[in-house]
């Protein structure tokens, strides 16, 4: 469901396809974008992965910051998969969903993790996420979305588990170069 309201424009996404058979690749290029976060946060676009195999964990690259001048107290973000694909563990500040298939969408996990750290202007940040392929993984999605609230449960989802594992953080990454530029796509199929 579309969220109205200033803050829909702090939004910013990336979104990734995963290919599995006997290989994953997830990978990614920034499309234009016409419309810049008031925030100044901005998602990176997503590196490939080459080699994972179903059963196995990756880590799908993401990062994030922010381009303005005032450091961010606190940022949600959301990962959401298809079925072959899930969350390797699920930290305690996150929440997460099961959305089953409807109308013409596959079902899906939704999980929203909540990082009240502070995000100094012009750091890069990635988060301790990382995501498991099952052994039914193939040509699955992933998608990517980062914002200044929390995003919520799709309004088919079922009720929500609140994680156990220790709170991942995000963790600055010196020296690294933010690639994205705003709403971010990327797409990638294995062979």
């Amino acid at each position: 469901m579309l969220r109205s309201g200033p803050s829909l424009r702090t939004l910013r996404r990336a979104v990734g396809v995963v290919g599995a058979g006997a290989l994953i690749t997830l990978g990614g290029a920034p499309s234009a974008v016409a419309d810049a976060s008031p925030t100044g946060l901005v998602l990176g676009s997503i590196a490939t992965i080459d080699g994972g195999k179903p059963g196995s964990t990756f880590d799908p690259s993401v990062t994030l910051g922010t381009k303005d001048t005032k450091a961010l107290e606190k940022v949600w973000l959301t990962y959401t998969v298809t079925r072959g694909l899930d969350y390797a563990d699920v930290p305690s500040n996150c929440t997460r969903w099961e959305i089953g298939s409807y109308d013409e969408m596959p079902a899906k996990f939704h999980l929203t993790c909540e990082f009240d750290q502070v995000m100094e202007p012009g750091a890069v940040y990635a988060p301790e996420l990382t995501l498991k392929a099952l052994d039914k993984a193939l040509y699955d999605d992933l998608e990517v979305a980062v914002g200044t609230w929390d995003f919520g449960p799709d309004e088919a989802a079922h009720a929500p588990v609140r994680g156990t594992a220790p709170a991942a953080k995000l963790v600055e990454k010196p020296g690294s170069v933010l690639t994205g530029s705003g709403s971010v796509y990327a797409h990638a199929k294995c062979g």
